[in-house]
């Protein structure tokens, strides 16, 4: 089907005010730039970043369909359930801490783009290697180590929420912390290796 005014328009003011978005399509492309070894596992670790995003998208369905039926349990019948407030708080919660690492793949996550973008694709891959050594991969291993001991603990104790009558255990949803840790640092290898190349080169990967 042909595009209409409308789809023009549209297309138009996405490219006017939202320049600075990532360009989805091309980072969904294999980095051709790298050598074939590292290239393999860039694209074998982006790929399992792809496949885990599509799965976690259907979480959300599952959320949309929790909070759609508590609401018309309680204001059509005036019967809320004991169990939708704790379901809809530990879904949003395991969609938005399991979503980073896709989100660090097609580079969503907020950095000062008033200062980066005016930099030479060098002097940001140089900045991107400093900030992954010094400050991710130590920061995303304290998270990976805290919060398995806290996992491990509310399993040891059978920690059981309080909010609501239902009482769920909280150790699964507890272990999705040390989860996103170590799903995070994984795309963030990724990352890496695409940074080094690009500072060797000065070239965008």
């Amino acid at each position: 089907m042909a595009p209409t005014k409308d789809d023009d328009a549209i297309a138009r003011a996405l490219a006017e005010t939202d320049e600075d978005l990532p360009d989805i399509d091309k980072l969904r492309r294999p980095p051709d730039a790298l050598p074939p070894r590292p290239r393999r596992i860039v694209v074998a670790l982006d790929t399992f970043a792809d496949w885990f995003g599509q799965v976690l998208a259907w979480l959300v369905l599952a959320l949309v369909v929790v909070v759609v039926m508590e609401s018309i349990r309680r204001y059509a019948f005036n019967a809320p359930s004991i169990w939708a407030y704790d379901v809809s708080y530990m879904l949003y919660g395991t969609i938005f801490m399991l979503g980073a690492a896709v989100t660090l793949r097609f580079r969503g996550h907020i950095r000062t783009d008033l200062f980066f973008n005016t930099w030479t694709p060098r002097t940001q891959a140089g900045v991107d290697l400093a900030f992954y050594i010094l400050l991710f991969f130590p920061g995303m291993l304290f998270f990976l180590i805290a919060g398995y001991d806290q996992a491990a603990r509310s399993y040891a104790i059978s920690e059981r929420a309080a909010a609501s009558f239902w009482r769920p255990i909280l150790w699964p949803y507890r272990a999705v912390i040390p989860l996103t840790a170590a799903l995070v640092m994984l795309q963030g290898v990724s990352e890496i290796i695409k940074a080094w190349y690009q500072f060797r080169t000065g070239r965008p990967v």
